[in-house]
């Protein structure tokens, strides 16, 4: 087999290129969500291995190589957890990696633990291997491949659900809609790669068509990387919301081009504060950054300019511990004794149960249920 590197090939070598250069950038963040940039780093590191096994394959420099043959594929387990995990760690601030998550790696290491014979040949066999696969892929091969495709279904179902129980959620009204708009997008990518890649498993597995799934890999890689160029505070994440990621050559600083100055910012502030004080606008749990900002007659934008910069916090955080104290209130209240915890919440301004409980727990270290319990004691 003579090796042969074409446009598609060197084209995807790039892509490798720019895996590399988009994790590095990821890690060097101190700053905003640093679990789920990691996650996604070492998930973009992942697609730059198979990233590289493919061209290996359509190039046929495995024949010259051998020993680099199906080094990748255990790789392919990792994408979807991987994948799985980021979003987990971009829409919720409570995501901690534990043990348990370890467990979701299991199908690499059983991959990696089927094909240790096959790593351990000689490359003269890997070679009589690999130009005998070329004629006829091995059972063994269609066996691991669907259940590869299986397992992304899986996580493609479970990320499909938790999109659509946080687009539930008050955050995505305020200033988590960027947050989830990404997931939305990445979701939408993994299932076209998915399909893309399932149905060439089904009708068109051929050596021609070998770098299909890994092009599409590519170009995933320079889509992301030219988002977070060009908007930075999308891979800040849910702990970053005000943290624009500067690591990339070329971001922009954040409110740069505002045209807000400090001196209106003050005033804007002290409008703010007042409002919440003697109007409690965070009774309505309907609250947007755009309500509030007509409330005030003052530009969304800056309003959230305000927050973020004179109070170092972003709209949901800032909106919830006023709804918060609200809520200790009518807990401490022996008026309000018989009503119910959920009552008070939406008193307060809170739309759902787990939504009051994780701001509450946030704010001050306690479930409303214990606060109410040790404050009665």
């Amino acid at each position: 087999m003579t090796p042969s590197l074409d446009w598609l090939a060197i084209l995807n070598l790039m892509g490798v290129a720019q895996c590399v250069l988009l994790a590095a950038a990821l890690t060097s963040v101190k700053k905003g969500n640093q679990t789920a940039n990691r996650i996604f780093s070492a998930l973009v590191l992942v697609i730059a291995v198979l990233l590289g096994g493919g061209i290996l394959t359509y190039t046929k420099y495995l024949f010259v190589l051998p020993h680099l043959s199906q080094i990748h594929n255990p790789f392919a387990f990792l994408a979807a957890p991987l994948f799985y995990f980021y979003l987990q760690a971009l829409l919720s601030e409570n995501f901690r990696i534990t043990k348990r998550v370890f467990l979701h790696f299991a199908p690499a290491f059983v991959c990696a633990l089927f094909l240790a014979p096959f790593y351990l040949q000689s490359g003269a066999d890997k070679t009589n291997f690999m130009s005998q696969a070329i004629q006829h892929y091995p059972a063994s091969w269609r066996v691991r491949t669907g259940l590869l495709y299986l397992q992304h279904l899986v996580y493609l179902i479970l990320v499909v659900r938790s999109l659509i129980a946080y687009a539930r959620t008050e955050e995505v009204k305020t200033t988590r809609k960027l947050d989830f708009q990404w997931a939305r997008g990445l979701v939408v990518a993994f299932a076209i790669i998915w399909c893309v890649g399932l149905l060439r498993f089904l009708f068109a597995h051929r050596a021609e068509t070998n770098l299909l799934t890994p092009l599409l890999l590519s170009v995933f890689v320079y889509a992301t990387a030219f988002v977070a160029l060009r908007r930075p505070e999308v891979l800040a994440g849910a702990s970053g919301a005000t943290v624009a990621l500067t690591a990339l050559p070329g971001a922009p600083k954040r409110y740069e081009r505002s045209t807000l100055t400090p001196e209106r910012a003050e005033r804007h502030l002290q409008k703010l504060l007042h409002v919440m004080e003697t109007e409690k606008p965070y009774c309505d749990g309907e609250l947007t950054l755009q309500k509030l900002a007509a409330r005030l007659s003052i530009a969304p934008q800056h309003l959230s300019q305000t927050i973020n910069e004179q109070l170092k916090q972003n709209f949901t955080d800032f909106v919830n511990a006023y709804r918060i104290e609200e809520a200790k209130k009518g807990l401490l209240d022996p008026a309000r004794r018989h009503y119910s915890i959920i009552a008070i919440a939406e008193e307060s301004g809170f739309n759902s149960k787990s939504a009051f409980n994780l701001a509450f727990k946030k704010h001050t270290n306690t479930t409303p249920s214990e606060f109410r319990k040790n404050s009665s004691a």
